[in-house]
């Protein structure tokens, strides 16, 4: 019996431990995954900032920038931005 409970503990302790990703890494994760789908090579989000309610601006790895929404028709866009010259 002890040593079932020990157990228990044990695993209670350990399920603590963890914790849960923030709203930063999910929002970045799944913006992630919806520029890969529809452009391959951005590889890694690198920056994300929202500009209103599904709508970010998605800097990737590669360099390249990019504007996702959702659209009238609910369908999610991704339209290439250009980098403002200094």
């Amino acid at each position: 019996m002890r040593r079932c409970a020990a157990a228990l503990m044990t695993a209670g302790v350990l399920a603590g431990c963890q914790t849960p990703p923030t709203q930063e890494q999910l929002v970045r994760e799944q913006l992630g995954e919806i520029v890969d789908a529809q452009v391959p090579d951005c590889g890694a989000v690198r920056v994300h900032l929202r500009r209103q309610r599904l709508d970010y601006h998605v800097v990737c790895q590669s360099g390249a920038a990019y504007w996702v929404y959702v659209a009238a028709d609910g369908r999610v866009r991704v339209v290439s931005e250009a980098f403002p010259t200094r």
